[in-house]
């Protein structure tokens, strides 16, 4: 499952402010920073007793601010007060801020200087007119807030999905009692629990297992939220009917409908996406929520009989 936690690298994220921690970036003012052997300049403001220092592969909660000269150019305070959960991954080249904060335990707070050569050559920009002067120094003011591993953190983003389903579990069903309540669905549901609203008649008769059928559909949540639509895309929909090509509740529906028939189909959740949902791989967030009534208004466009081969 994948984590909902925003891992970026420490220097493109979001970095955000604690202005007290910076020094002003003329180098006379760096006389008091340590240095560690790759050359990473660092200074400690506040230094704890705690002895587990963060490794590589592990979860920060961390406050960042970003400071060139007196500008400070990014900064997470905006963004809470707790911090942000950081992936602290292997540095890019000796001397990143990484191994910085591998420096650190919780509640230290320091300031670390990388070199604007390292910044141009190791992330470069695409316009050139933006690269950051030589010689000079960009600060990181960071505070440790949390040290997690991998494991607790997908531990405690699974619970959090589970409580999340278990709601949805409760919701769904009450979301569609409302619907049909609230909008005066006369129609009876089928024995599964399908509801099926004729709006204009079709003809002939209604496609089969292994038929294929062409529809233009659009779909939404019962709050009429949209979320695909044909229509939209001005794209008819082809499938086979009984195949397992689409939900439970369209192969059910479509059986009932004929040539020409449009018809708006109210379905529970156990005809379509039931407790799993469906997620956005890349985001990891749910398109469509677990335990999700939906509507359809769909248009049976055309079927093409299934041949069968006679010997």
């Amino acid at each position: 499952m994948r984590s909902n936690l925003k891992l970026k690298l420490m220097i493109g994220g979001l970095l955000p402010a604690v202005a007290l921690w910076f020094s002003s970036c003329s180098h006379s003012k760096y006389s008091d920073y340590e240095k560690t052997a790759s050359g990473l300049q660092y200074k400690f403001h506040i230094k704890g007793k705690d002895t587990i220092h963060p490794k590589y592969g592990e979860i920060v909660k961390v406050k960042l601010a970003k400071k060139l000269g007196d500008s400070v150019l990014e900064s997470t305070n905006l963004l809470g007060n707790d911090g942000i959960d950081q992936l602290l991954r292997e540095p890019t080249f000796k001397g990143g801020i990484e191994e910085g904060i591998r420096l650190m335990t919780i509640g230290d707070s320091a300031t670390f200087l990388l070199s604007t050569d390292s910044i141009n050559k190791y992330f470069p920009q695409r316009d050139s007119t933006k690269r950051l002067k030589k010689n000079d120094f960009m600060a990181f003011g960071i505070k440790l807030m949390q040290i997690k591993t991998m494991a607790q953190v997908q531990k405690e983003d699974n619970d959090r999905r589970q409580a999340y389903i278990q709601s949805r579990k409760e919701k769904g069903p009450q979301e569609l009692s409302r619907y049909i309540h609230d909008n005066h669905i006369e129609a009876k549901p089928s024995a599964t629990g399908l509801y099926l609203i004729e709006t204009e008649k079709g003809k002939g008769a209604s496609p089969k297992d292994g038929d294929t059928v062409v529809v233009h559909y659009t779909g939404s949540f019962l709050n009429g939220t949209v979320f695909d639509s044909s229509v939209k895309r001005n794209q008819p929909f082809k499938f086979a009917i009984g195949a397992k090509q689409v939900i439970l509740g369209w192969d059910e529906a479509l059986k009932l409908m004929k040539k020409g028939e449009v018809a708006t189909i109210i379905i529970p959740s156990s005809l379509a996406y039931d407790s799993v949902g469906y997620i956005n791989q890349q985001t990891g967030k749910y398109f469509i929520p677990p335990y999700m009534p939906m509507k359809f208004d769909i248009q049976l466009l055309e079927i093409k009989s299934k041949k069968i081969n006679h010997l």
